[in-house]
């Protein structure tokens, strides 16, 4: 016998988080639960406003209707679902099946505010053998105070190297000038820069002119030019499953990136504590020499369900949330 329940959580987010420019209060999404006699599996779907294709109306229809052709044992057609719909099934079908692996080492690189006492802090926590990186976020404030901090923190942090996430802030002249003011000691600890420019072709073109690692995260999203994102110049691809699809989707784009040499990252859409803990095991199994972007619990005021090892926000079962829909056969 197969059973789906879907719950509703609306999770409060701390103060001052705006995503592509506009504030976020609160986050939004379902947990869809699989049962199949004994075996259970969960997955969350949390649209993420801004970013995805679909609205979370939308990706609640969905996910209503494809439950219930699974609770049919008929097959759902994953690459007409919309994306953070075919991810939560799918993960959630693994998680039942067992194919995704029950142990992580909870993984993440750590982003860094821009103190570097507070990130020496942080990275001494870190689990043993992890590379002694961090991510930082640029392109918000003035160029010379983004290359003031990355100077400060690789100065202060002889080890340090870092992953920079411009999200298209910098204009090409914006973006030389950062570069071009770094010493080329400084340039060479950085592991990447993602998505510089507003136009990827601009961030190829300043790639080749400049030197410097590029990276690719939601022009994976867009999916506009594959000879674009296969470039030899993307020395990465930053990849959020709920925001390409199911889990047959993001392991294919996982194998793609190995092939071309590129660096597969599994990164977080700002998940929940549960659907956290998911990708950090799925980075263990797919890529198990990456340590994943997985940052973002921090935004939430509470955890969901399940707990991320070290995390201090309370925990709030699911079952505590709203049933939305249930379906037995």
């Amino acid at each position: 016998m197969r059973q789906a329940r879907i719950y509703h959580y609306t999770l409060p987010v701390n103060a001052g988080l705006f995503v592509r420019d506009q504030p976020l209060t609160e986050r939004e999404g379902l947990v869809v639960e699989l049962s199949e006699g004994a075996q259970r599996g969960w997955g969350e779907v949390a649209p993420l406003p801004g970013f995805s294709q679909e609205t979370f109306a939308e990706a609640r229809h969905a996910l209503i209707a494809a439950t219930a052709v699974w609770c049919d044992h008929r097959n759902i057609a994953m690459p007409q679902l919309p994306p953070s719909v075919a991810w939560g099934l799918s993960i959630a079908q693994a998680e039942l099946d067992k194919r995704l692996p029950t142990q992580s080492g909870f993984r993440h690189v750590p982003v860094c505010t821009g103190d570097p006492d507070a990130l020496l802090v942080t990275l001494g926590q870190q689990p043993a053998g992890q590379p002694y990186e961090a991510k930082i976020k640029v392109g918000e404030y003035e160029v010379a105070r983004d290359r003031l901090m990355i100077a400060t923190l690789l100065e202060a942090l002889p080890d340090l190297r870092l992953r920079l996430d411009a999200n298209r802030r910098w204009q090409p002249e914006q973006l030389a000038s950062f570069w071009n003011g770094l010493s080329e000691a400084h340039q060479a600890r950085i592991h990447w820069i993602e998505e510089p420019c507003p136009d990827p072709n601009q961030s190829l073109l300043q790639a080749q002119a400049l030197g410097f690692p590029l990276a690719w995260d939601e022009s994976l999203t867009d999916r506009r030019d594959i000879a674009l994102l296969e470039h030899d110049l993307a020395s990465a691809w930053v990849i959020k499953p709920s925001l390409l699809g199911d889990l047959a989707t993001i392991e294919q784009w996982v194998s793609r990136a190995q092939a071309l040499g590129k660096t597969a990252v599994i990164s977080s859409a700002l998940e929940t504590s549960l659907g956290l803990t998911q990708l950090s095991r799925l980075a263990d199994w797919l890529t198990p020499g990456v340590v994943p972007g997985l940052d973002t619990l921090g935004i939430y005021q509470h955890q969901l369900d399940r707990t991320w090892p070290g995390a201090s926000q309370p925990l709030i079962p699911l079952h505590d949330q709203p049933l939305v829909w249930i379906n037995t056969l």
